[in-house]
């Protein structure tokens, strides 16, 4: 699906898979390699991005992905993070989807959030949050509605 599709319909927290259709080079090729990672992997949807402009610049948007290999844990928070514009021509496809019962830990930015962290339960979030130290914090929590939507509305993993 395109990327468009997964900042329209995919759930902050999914686990999120891009490539494009180039074959993967041999492991001897160490520098086409790492090029052809950079456009081939799996990361954790932390913020969607809307398009901006003004009378003298313009944004595409974006979706923003955490590096799969990252865990949701404190180092999460600090680690580094990939954004794909709106008009990328990689493929995408949604692995995992948030489950009922767990919450998402955003941080709020203005008018945008961003995923910091999806703990197991309520109290796994709050946990987090005491000992992150991290401020504007709000705690969001995946509901049986939502998952539900998801599977009517055919975006089921």
């Amino acid at each position: 699906m395109s990327v468009m599709t997964i900042y329209e319909c995919a759930p902050i927290g999914a686990m999120i898979s891009f490539r494009n259709s180039v074959p993967r080079p041999s492991d001897e090729d160490a520098e086409a390699l790492a090029a052809w990672k950079k456009c081939n992997g799996a990361g954790w949807l932390v913020r969607c991005t809307p398009p901006r402009s003004s009378i003298i610049w313009s944004t595409a948007g974006a979706i923003t992905l955490l590096p799969g290999e990252f865990q949701m844990d404190l180092d999460a928070a600090i680690a580094a993070r990939e954004a794909f514009p709106l008009d990328s021509d990689l493929s995408f496809e949604v692995v995992h989807r948030p489950v009922a019962g767990e919450v998402r830990v955003l941080q709020e930015y203005g008018a945008h959030s961003i995923l910091l962290y999806l703990a197991a339960n309520m109290a796994d979030a709050r946990r987090w949050v005491e000992e992150s130290g991290h401020i504007n914090i709000r705690l969001e929590e995946v509901c049986v509605e939502e998952i539900c939507a998801d599977a009517v509305e055919g975006r089921v993993a």
